[in-house]
């Protein structure tokens, strides 16, 4: 109550007192009204005196610790308990830090609740925007290729500006090293751990280890779906730290009042007691979290020192493997147009008989942009391609006889089977070539103690085609492929 009341309340008490006295006696009135002036009168002489009711004084001074409290603030409880001890107040001290406990711990239930509207309000928005994006990019993904089968250098832009397009392109392409092939590794991914090393609240184990990780991503060492993976490890770091902070902080204050408990004698009090059960408490925790910090930054060094190795080993052959890299791209791509030419062959859509090249070379030499000429001159310049680049991918290889065959039987091929027969083998040895270099590159770095690298080359997965009924009696069961007449179909 405030003094107010109390005081209201001790004269209500006194008058009942009187009045009940009074009523004992015959002369009620009288007497009654002697009995309360004597209270009166000794209230008035105790104050002359400077006599203080000590309820009174802790109602009083109780009331004044409240006004120095802001209950929307619980950091504002501190001075008032403070206050309290120094008093000798020690209840007041104890119920008010009761009090601080409840109010922080609901403060920080309101915090996570607002994070969490804020959060999903966020993610809600997010969503809505990445549904929009990725609709745009499967829109995009249907105009890449013009109709001559070339990449759409401006619908390429389009997808690479943003990451659902970036993503759409992964997906149709299927690897990394695919996106080579229509020249989309020049976009820059974006760094996940950014986060950690620009902001200055991030502790310096922390940001040393995601600027090592961002350095690893920018190499392109960091498989993509690991990244998820990191920078959760990079936050848990921070939470630890933070709550190491944290309870520091708890610890301080705790021995602020244990330190004013000891100088008022008061060490066997609940109120000591407790708070010396919390600080132990406190200081196991902390215990474990220096155990861990150690751990962690054992960790990292090991794996910086493992990084730094490993970069150096890398770095030294860095140029082998953009070899195997380029290499792999180039016999892909040929691969990949001499597969489609031959379904263009067995499609009827090059013209072979004699009566056919003849008219075609007529037209053509007339300028004429009729579609089997257009088709004919255009095998042509791609045959003159082939035959340049298989020679020059397969040169000092085992497949290197192999193609100087097919390139001779391309090259007297006057039926649509036997330069269809040719095509295909060569693409056959260029998709080996990829393969070759898949091996080689994961040989490297085995033989020099290397994890495997996480972009790695995919080989080409061919449909076999065939040209006779001894072709497709030689497939075994179950097989997809190619009849003679272009057809798609699954051997019984």
């Amino acid at each position: 109550m405030t003094p107010e009341q109390y005081k209201s309340a001790q004269q209500q008490a006194q008058q009942a007192q009187a009045l009940q006295y009074a009523q004992a006696n015959p002369q009620t009135q009288a007497q009654y009204g002697f009995y309360r002036g004597g209270q009166l009168l000794g209230n008035a002489i105790g104050g002359a005196l400077g006599g203080v009711d000590p309820q009174l004084q802790k109602i009083t001074q109780r009331q004044q610790l409240l006004g120095m409290i802001d209950p929307s603030n619980p950091d504002s409880y501190a001075p008032a308990i403070q206050t309290a001890l120094q008093t000798g107040d020690q209840e007041a001290a104890f119920l008010l830090r009761n009090e601080m406990m409840r109010a922080k711990q609901q403060f920080q239930e309101q915090q996570i609740n607002q994070f969490k509207t804020e959060d999903y309000l966020t993610q809600r928005g997010l969503g809505m925007q990445a549904r929009g994006l990725e609709a745009q990019a499967q829109q995009l993904i249907g105009q890449i290729k013009n109709p001559d089968g070339s990449i759409n250098e401006q619908v390429k832009a389009q997808l690479m500006s943003f990451p659902q397009g970036q993503a759409a392109i992964s997906q149709l392409a299927k690897v990394i090293p695919d996106l080579r092939r229509i020249g989309a590794m020049g976009a820059v991914e974006e760094d996940p751990f950014k986060i950690f090393t620009q902001d200055p609240t991030i502790p310096a184990n922390v940001k040393t280890l995601a600027m090592q990780y961002s350095n690893s991503l920018a190499k392109g060492m960091i498989d993509p779906e690991k990244l998820d993976v990191k920078v959760k490890e990079l936050t848990d770091m921070t939470q630890r730290v933070q709550q190491f902070e944290q309870n520091q902080q708890t610890i301080k204050t705790q021995q602020d009042m244990m330190n004013s408990f000891k100088a008022q004698g008061l060490q066997n009090s609940q109120q000591y007691l407790a708070l010396a059960q919390a600080q132990a408490a406190l200081a196991k925790q902390q215990a474990n979290f220096n155990q861990q910090f150690k751990n962690d930054e054992a960790a990292r060094k090991a794996e910086e020192k493992t990084q730094q190795v490993n970069d150096k080993k890398i770095l030294a052959i860095k140029k082998e493997e953009e070899a195997n890299f380029t290499q792999a791209d180039e016999a892909k791509n040929l691969a990949t147009e001499s597969y489609d030419y031959v379904n263009r062959i067995k499609s009827g859509e090059i013209k072979f008989g004699l009566k056919d090249r003849a008219s075609i070379a007529a037209r053509s030499a007339f300028g004429s942009n009729d579609p089997d000429v257009i088709a004919r001159n255009d095998f042509e310049r791609f045959k003159t391609r082939l035959v340049n680049d298989s020679l020059r991918l397969n040169k000092g290889t085992q497949t290197e006889g192999d193609a100087q065959r097919s390139i001779k039987e391309l090259q007297s091929a006057e039926s649509a089977v036997d330069a269809a027969k040719a095509i295909y083998k060569l693409t056959e040895i260029n998709a080996q070539k990829v393969a070759d270099a898949k091996t080689s590159l994961e040989r490297r770095r085995s033989n020099m103690g290397l994890p495997p690298p996480d972009i790695t080359i995919e080989p080409i997965k061919l449909i076999p085609h065939t040209f006779t009924q001894r072709d497709v009696d030689r497939l075994p069961p179950k097989t997809v492929y190619i009849d003679p007449e272009g057809n798609r179909r699954v051997k019984p």
